[in-house]
């Protein structure tokens, strides 16, 4: 692993640990106002996909992917950004509309990191986790999106989301981190 490659899987693993935090701590604030303070959810979930976009331009910014990589990213940025404003228009007034715009965000971002999963594997390897969270929140996606156009879905329900996709971000973290020591012992 060349000095420009081991600094961009460290920025990797620190993003990764960083996006762990925040998830936990969005999932905990979705369910704790959800009910009681929909206000607050409401802007929570207005804020999820632009946190997911300030991900993504730091990822750009840091890992110098190029190619296909790259195109997937900005994608998954500019589709990060409509979802914040489909979310904002809605939110307030058509919830059910909110989730399902959330559901489709999560449908086209789950599989655009389902792609960058594929291509990081070969580049760095460890981003299994990667791939099964891109698998997982297209689904996830497809349910949000089909649950909320029924009205089955609430706000609180998204909160599981964004555990579930901590641990993947954690375990990505820490399989990147062992990389990293590892290749720190071979140069020593």
């Amino acid at each position: 692993m060349q000095a420009i490659s081991t600094q961009a899987t460290r920025s990797l693993r620190n993003l990764y640990l960083v996006r762990t935090l925040f998830q936990l701590i969005w999932a905990a604030g979705i369910l704790s106002t959800a009910l009681t303070h929909p206000a607050i959810a409401a802007t929570l979930l207005f804020l999820y996909p632009l946190w997911d976009v300030a991900c993504t331009v730091y990822d750009l910014k840091t890992s110098g992917q190029t190619g296909s990589a790259r195109t997937s990213q900005l994608v998954n940025a500019v589709l990060g950004s409509v979802t914040a404003l489909a979310i904002a228009l809605t939110v307030f007034n058509q919830e059910a509309y909110s989730i399902a715009a959330f559901g489709a965000w999560a449908l086209g971002a789950g599989l655009l990191q389902l792609a960058v999963g594929l291509i990081r594997r070969k580049q760095l390897g460890g981003q299994w986790a990667m791939i099964l969270s891109g698998a997982q929140s297209s689904a996830a996606g497809i349910a949000f999106l089909l649950g909320g156009l029924s009205g089955k879905f609430h706000i609180k329900d998204l909160g599981g989301y964004a555990v579930f996709g901590a641990v993947y971000f954690l375990i990505g973290g820490i399989l990147l981190g062992r990389k990293l020591s590892q290749v720190q012992s071979a140069i020593l």
